[in-house]
């Protein structure tokens, strides 16, 4: 979708975002009628000098999005098509960017000004309600980060990380890849303390699935 989408292609896009994925036929008329831009790699999509509240979806294309720390670029994350980025700074007291999304290839992007989406929001209860899913999903993930990124060690960060996972459920399934990502170590650090864990009695693992045996020796580990 590198070219000029029709309207009912960037509907369909946003219908496969979390966020707008239950939208109203009105919702989706609005969103559909908004002018949309294109981007080539390495431009900068949010996180620039000015500061703009609004809500940005690739409708096509990949992006990264870099944080700050100790003066330099971390990255963050990667996104691509139907993912959103500026979620919590649309609505920020301070009219300040916390993070940069630069376009790793050439796509198109939709921009959601602030205004428009409260005109939304208050129509239209089932994007308000995502919206704050959504904000509410990025919190227990830095919350998982800020575990991760205190802990002593990588038993001790992956017992954190089951601890709170155990409030949910015993069982928990997840790709290795993506856990190791959360933690912020190495597939092969992560086995390790997977098989640490295990030996312990902790957790028993199979394939993707980790199920938690005894939570007093994971508060012991963590």
């Amino acid at each position: 979708m590198a070219e000029k989408p029709s309207s009912q292609e960037v509907i369909e896009v946003l219908r496969g975002c979390r966020i707008f994925s239950g939208m109203s036929e009105q919702t989706a008329h609005t969103l559909g009628g908004l002018p949309t831009a294109s981007f080539c790699a390495g431009d900068i999509l949010a996180g620039g000098e000015a500061f703009s509240p609004r809500l940005g979806v690739l409708l096509s294309g990949k992006a990264n999005i870099y944080g700050r720390g100790s003066g330099r670029r971390v990255l963050l994350n990667r996104i691509g098509r139907g993912d959103v980025f500026g979620a919590a700074c649309v609505f920020f007291a301070e009219p300040k960017n916390v993070s940069t999304v630069a376009a790793v290839s050439k796509g198109r992007i939709l921009f959601i000004e602030r205004g428009c989406l409260e005109t939304i929001m208050k129509s239209d209860f089932s994007v308000a309600a995502a919206y704050i899913e959504f904000l509410s999903g990025k919190i227990c993930f830095l919350n998982q980060k800020i575990i991760a990124f205190t802990a002593k060690s990588a038993e001790s960060a992956l017992a954190g990380f089951l601890l709170e996972q155990a409030e949910r459920a015993d069982v928990l399934h997840v790709a290795m890849t993506r856990l190791a990502s959360i933690l912020g170590i190495g597939r092969t650090t992560l086995y390790r303390a997977l098989d640490t864990l295990e030996r312990d009695g902790c957790i028993a693992c199979e394939g993707k699935e980790i199920r938690i045996l005894d939570k007093n020796r994971l508060e012991t580990r963590y």
